[in-house]
């Protein structure tokens, strides 16, 4: 009976006989070997005779036969048990030869092998990994291996034969170019699309006529897929592979991500679509192809499928473009409005322009991973419905706007990291405005849409399939002007996100507009933005009471200890406000994040980093001064003018009279403003 199993068993049973832990085979197994065939035990091949029957029953009595496989499985667990008893003190005995045997012995049956484990994790010294027990009890017998191997060598044979193995070290990935169908194709070796691709062409390849080709079994795939990663770093070229969209020799390329894999080149002096393209794209699973662009497309087409305020679509169309430059830092749009304002529907079409997907819009992430993932197979990160964001999520959606990366352990490793890198356009939506943190703050456009009264969707999107080609061919159109006017375009004290604001400032010239417009409305949108932010924190909006209400004749209004300030604002706010600081370390973190914003009213924060003694007692303390008297009109209009006459400002001064005060400019509520203080 033994022979009736593989190599591994007959040795698990040789050697648990040999130490004694199991008796040898029963008579009773060889006596029904020999019922069955009689010359076995003399070792002919010869043809089976009748076997014996029981004449009273006609049938071979079974009764007394063994179970040999259940034996040996009995053998193995038996062999574990005893390992699991002393790897504390021995931990080599869980990977000795005679614990290999027993988990091969054992694996195949998925309940008992699940129970067990869970037995060795229980039991194993903190220093054995069980991922490297899978590994032994899982690894095929000598031959099967053997066979294995074969199959991945031809793999790996097939794919150097069919195109090129190359290595991006940006993000340590190999990847592969193949002719399929006369286009050339970039796939990751690690994507499911290498997977389906090379399961095929082993396939097809095996073919014989008139017969089934041979399929490639996963583990097969799988060494060769090892070995091929090795090949590409080792022996293959070093290039880089992009995401949607390159810089490349002082142009700018997009990938249409069609049947033909098609890229359009973007310079200065033009627009053009090319088959064959200097860069290498590859395509995610969930991407989806831009509309082909039709030469002098009509832009002015696309507001009637978009609901943005007329006064504000030069920050729409700004940040579109600079979601076509992959080198530069882009801004988050953030969309917000009450419901039937639409914004899901105009989020979802300025995404189809740009980086169109299975899912254009994606639900709240909930956690600083879901992020880099995201950003790893999109060029765009798209959120909607967002009720809130952490302050957590909100550093890592600065960190993903202006260029930054994740690490994370890499799986099964203790000393590994997988690194995420990614410099992403974000756009979201909300019914409140949910950006808060002052540094995304400082990065974020903030647009609040009117409501609107909704058309039959239906409707609409057949005329938005219609006319995409041509609005998406003016967008290019505007792009090649914006290029073609950037280098002329130079900023004076230019905001955080500069080279957003030179890229709008150029479009803005290119439109037509005086030069400045871009730039005051950015600034005008940005300290909007800022005031509103302020607004929805409790320490923002309890500082600022405090300094209007401060009647003294110093611009000193507090100066004190932490704990002080604490206690004195918390006896007003404490039980009122729920996300009140717990403690003065609390709002001593607060008051970090709201000080840029409380500068920009004119209020000054200042906190020591040593202990010092004051009226209040000794410890870290807290300044809090008016860096001027902001006025009351000011305040009220969250410290803007605006003039009446030209609806433009530059410096402070009005554009056509650039000798007038600002103070003497009438106030009104404009487009383009500039904040000042008396």
């Amino acid at each position: 009976m033994i022979d009736a199993y593989d190599e591994g068993t007959q040795d698990l049973y040789a050697m648990l006989i040999e130490q004694g832990e199991m008796p040898a085979l029963s008579a009773s197994v060889i006596d029904l070997r020999s019922a069955i065939d009689p010359c076995a035990e003399h070792g002919h091949e010869q043809p089976v005779s009748e076997p014996a029957k029981d004449a009273s029953h006609g049938v071979i009595d079974l009764s007394a036969a063994i179970d040999a496989k259940a034996e040996s499985i009995a053998a193995a667990v038996k062999v574990i048990d005893a390992a699991l008893l002393s790897c504390k003190e021995n931990p080599g005995v869980l990977f000795s030869a005679e614990s290999i045997a027993a988990y091969r012995m054992i694996v195949n049956d998925k309940s008992l092998w699940a129970e067990y484990r869970v037995k060795i994790k229980q039991a194993k010294p903190s220093g054995i990994s069980l991922a490297d027990i899978d590994k032994v009890a899982t690894i095929a017998s000598e031959s099967d291996a053997a066979g294995k191997d074969s199959t991945a060598s031809e793999l790996i044979e097939l794919v150097i034969s069919r195109g090129e193995l190359f290595y991006d070290d940006r993000d340590d990935k190999a990847y592969y170019t193949t002719d399929i169908d006369g286009v050339n194709h970039t796939q990751a070796i690690d994507s499911r699309a290498f997977v389906n691709w090379v399961s095929f062409a082993y396939y097809s390849n095996s073919k014989q006529s008139g017969a089934m080709g041979k399929s490639a079994s996963e583990s097969s795939i799988k060494n060769a897929r090892f070995a091929l990663s090795g090949i590409a770093k080792h022996e293959g070229f070093k290039q880089r592979v992009h995401l949607r969209v390159a810089d490349h020799g002082g142009g700018h390329y997009l990938f249409i991500a069609d049947e033909r894999l098609q890229v359009i080149e973007v310079l200065s002096t033009g627009w053009r679509i090319v088959e064959k393209s200097p860069v290498k794209f590859w395509k995610p699973a969930s991407m989806q192809s831009l509309p082909i662009p039709q030469a002098a497309g009509n832009l002015s087409l696309l507001w009637e499928f978009i609901n943005i305020p007329e006064h504000v679509r030069l920050l729409v169309l700004a940040w579109m473009l600079e979601a076509f430059r992959a080198e530069t830092p882009s801004p988050i749009m953030a969309l917000c409005g009450t419901q039937g304002c639409a914004k899901s529907s105009t989020q979802d079409k300025i995404r189809q322009l740009i980086d169109p997907s299975a899912v254009n819009l994606r639900s709240a992430p909930k956690s600083t991973e879901d992020i880099y993932i995201s950003a790893g197979s999109n060029r765009v990160i798209s959120l909607e419905n967002i009720s809130h964001l952490t302050s957590k999520l909100q550093d890592t959606l600065c960190t993903v706007a202006t260029g930054g990366g994740h690490a994370a352990r890499t799986l099964y490793t203790n000393d590994e990291e997988t690194i995420i890198e990614a410099k992403r356009p974000v756009i979201i939506n909300s019914i409140p405005n949910v950006v808060t943190a002052q540094d995304l703050t400082d990065r974020a456009i903030c647009i609040e849409l009117p409501r609107i009264e909704y058309r039959e969707e239906s409707e609409l999107n057949m005329a938005w399939e219609a006319v995409k080609p041509s609005i998406f061919g003016g967008l290019l159109d505007l792009f090649v002007k914006t290029l073609e006017r950037l280098p002329a375009v130079k900023l004076i004290n230019p905001p955080r996100m500069a080279d957003f604001t030179r890229l709008g400032e150029a479009m803005a010239q290119a439109l037509g507009y005086p030069a400045g417009t871009f730039d005051a409305l950015y600034k005008l949108n940005r300290s909007e933005s800022v005031a509103a932010a302020l607004e929805s924190s409790p320490i923002g909006v309890a500082i600022r009471e405090m300094v209007d209400n401060y009647q003294g004749s110093s611009n000193v209004v507090f100066y004190g200890t932490c704990k002080a300030l604490y206690e004195a604002l918390s006896e007003d706010y404490r039980n009122s406000v729920e996300s009140w600081p717990r403690s003065p370390r609390g709002l001593s973190e607060a008051l970090k994040r709201q000080t840029p914003a409380l500068h920009s009213l004119g209020i000054e924060i200042i906190q020591s980093s040593q202990r010092e003694t004051t009226a209040t007692g000794r410890g870290l303390t807290v300044k809090i001064t008016k860096s001027g008297q902001v006025s009351k009109a000011a305040q009220d209009s969250g410290g803007m003018h605006h003039c009446r006459d030209c609806q433009m400002m530059i410096n402070g001064r009005c554009s056509v009279d650039k000798s007038r005060p600002v103070d003497d400019i009438p106030r009104r509520c404009a487009d383009f403003v500039t904040q000042v203080t008396s």
